[in-house]
Formats: C-alpha cells, structure tokens, sequence
C-alpha cells in the first residue's frame, strides 16, 4: 500500500495519504441544519483518511434536498461546524466540506414550505412546483454560496468543494436537459458552463488561499452533457485556478463504450479521461471496497487520490485498518442492491457485524 498511503501536497496542504472519504449523506440534523453530536460521533469514528470531505451541506433554505440537511447558510451554524471540523483534524485528517444546492431536486417538503428554484421550468418532470430562476436571483444564489464558502473558512475547514454532480443544481445549470434558458446562462456550452465558472471566481476572490475551492464535477450523463463537454469544463476551471477536482457524473451515468478500462467502474475512469487530457490533481470514487484496489488505481497513475463512500461507511476503520496492515480485518461493503445505510442503517448486513459507529 506504499502509494496510496503516501503523502501528497495540493497547494498549501498536505494529506497524509491518497485514501479521501467521500461526502455521505447522514440526515442527522433536523429544521435547524445545525451539527448535532450524533455527527460529530459519525466523523470521529471514521479516522485515517487523509481528507474527509463532509456530507453536502446547504448553501439556502430554499437549496436543502432533506429535511434534516446540514446547513451553513446562517452565521448560527458556525458553532456547531466548528467543532466538526476540529473533530476530524484531531484524527489527523485535512477537514473539508461540500456546499450545496439541490435546485430542482429540492421540494416543498425538504424546504419546509419554500418553493425550490430551478434554471428552467421545461427541464423538469411536468407537475413539479418550482420557480424558475431569475438572473438576479443567480446572482443571490452565487452569493449564498460565497457566504457558505466564508462560513466554512472561518469554523476551520481547509477544503471546500462546490457540489456540481448528480444532478444538483451546478449540474441543472451544465445539463442540456434540465437548462433550458435562452438567456447567457442557457443554450451553447460556453453559457451553460457560465453559473459555475462565476460561482467558482467569485468563491475564490472571496477566501483567497485560505482554503482549497474545488469542485466535484458532474462530468458526462447518458444522452446530455458529454465527455467532451466535460472536459471543457475542467479546463476551464483549471484556467481560473482550480488544482484540484473530484470527477462523478451529472444526472446519470454515462456510457464510455470500450475506450475505458473495464477493471474500474466508469465513473472512475471518468476521473483517469479528465487527469489524462487536464493534468489536474483528480479525486476519482465509484466502486471501490478493497485497498488493494486503491493501491492499483493509485499506483497505476489513473487519478491521484481515491474516494470511498460506502465501503468507509460499513467499515469505519477502513482507512485505519489499511494503514495498520489488518486490510483482511475490513467488513467489506456487499453492494446490497437496496442500500439500508441511509434508511436504517442500524439494518446493514456489514454494519452489524463491524465496530459499530457510536451513532
């Protein structure tokens, strides 16, 4: 395991292996959004990694795709994020969080009444309530994210990524099937691309280099944004700055046909394409239960840096346990084809009969 548990420097910091976990939904808050101690036992339990990337956290009220969403889009939800992030860099890992907006995937229920805002009405499922956006409310938007960003800095994350996949709101913007604008935030490429590259310059303006502002990029979808598409995308946020960014897909997963090699899921080989053709630092995930294939994917030079999701979710001393040189000892995830962690948790098969999370 000596390359992925290798250290490695993006900017100013340096993690301590290449081992990332991926931002997992909990849904342990409630209306307030603010942390609650069953999420500081959540991310204290799950030491080693060398970057942990906190759950999706709501950039507006109107953003929350639950109910019981983190939040970081008041002052009052410093506090709590504080000690989040002390929590995790006393495991000895880089802090990070994701900012989010759910757009049209939001609801009058996840929102607690606010009507949820998308880039256009004709790019969702008829019947859904929503509003379509105006450009001043773009603008309000794109500043939630800045003051979230802010939020972020000052209860002591280190790493700060812009949700831009699956289908949230970055991706509604990028999609040619949910933007359906006919304004400069809509049509051609260049102007879909425009929300997030402005959200990107104006987060970076903002915080300076007082932290990593990245993004995880939707990078294809079947039958809308394509490879290419996104390779554009990352070029051009690496123009503007960006060093580092995590590849997924947009709406759905996209076919790659026989150009990828088929020992790894497809989504990360979308991270190897946009390494390949960018030479940024790339975070790839999708798939992956076992070190011995991190150390692969690491040493072959397919991306930098490998997320886990679920698997760190079954085990949480999957990281430590790799580290240790106990990687036999690993509750392994089984795929189960209907996930019970993020519904009854306390029901997955791995999870009761690995160390129990205190949770």
């Amino acid at each position: 395991m000596e390359t992925l548990l290798s250290p490695l420097t993006i900017e100013s910091k340096t993690l301590k292996n290449r081992i990332v976990m991926a931002p997992m939904a909990t849904w342990l808050s409630d209306k307030s959004g603010e942390v609650k101690v069953d999420h500081i036992n959540h991310y204290n339990h799950r030491k080693g990694p060398g970057l942990i990337i906190v759950e999706a956290t709501a950039v507006s009220p109107e953003g929350r795709l639950a109910a019981a969403q983190l939040g970081i889009f008041e002052n009052r939800h410093i506090k709590g994020l504080k000690k989040l992030a002390e929590t995790i860099r006393a495991g000895g890992a880089i802090p990070g969080i994701q900012i989010h907006h759910g757009g049209g995937k939001s609801s009058l229920e996840t929102t607690y009444g606010l009507m949820p805002l998308v880039p256009s009405k004709s790019g969702v499922k008829e019947g859904k309530p929503c509003r379509e956006l105006t450009i001043e409310e773009i603008h309000r938007i794109q500043g939630d994210f800045v003051g979230a960003a802010e939020r972020a800095v000052e209860a002591g994350f280190e790493y700060i990524e812009i949700h831009g996949a699956h289908g949230y709101l970055v991706t509604q913007f990028l999609s040619p099937i949910t933007n359906k604008r006919d304004d400069i935030y809509g049509g051609p490429l260049e102007n879909r691309q425009r929300f997030l590259l402005e959200l990107f310059s104006v987060i970076k303006k903002a915080i300076g280099d007082q932290a990593i502002v990245t993004c995880r990029l939707g990078a294809a979808e079947q039958k809308g944004l394509t490879m290419e598409e996104g390779i554009d995308t990352a070029e051009k946020l690496k123009a503007l700055g960006m060093n580092i960014i995590h590849i997924s897909c947009a709406h759905t997963i996209p076919d790659l046909g026989d150009s990828f090699d088929s020992d790894f899921s497809v989504l990360m080989n979308m991270g190897a394409i946009i390494k390949e053709k960018t030479g940024m630092t790339v975070i790839g995930v999708g798939g992956v239960k076992e070190p011995g294939t991190a150390e692969s994917i690491i040493s072959s030079g397919l991306v930098d840096l490998v997320a886990l999701g679920k698997a760190i979710l079954c085990d949480p001393r999957w990281a430590l346990k790799t580290i240790e040189g106990k990687e036999d000892s690993i509750a392994l995830c089984r795929s189960c084809r209907r996930c019970l962690w993020f519904t009854t948790p306390e029901k997955c098969p791995v999870r009761m009969k690995s160390e129990k999370p205190s949770q």
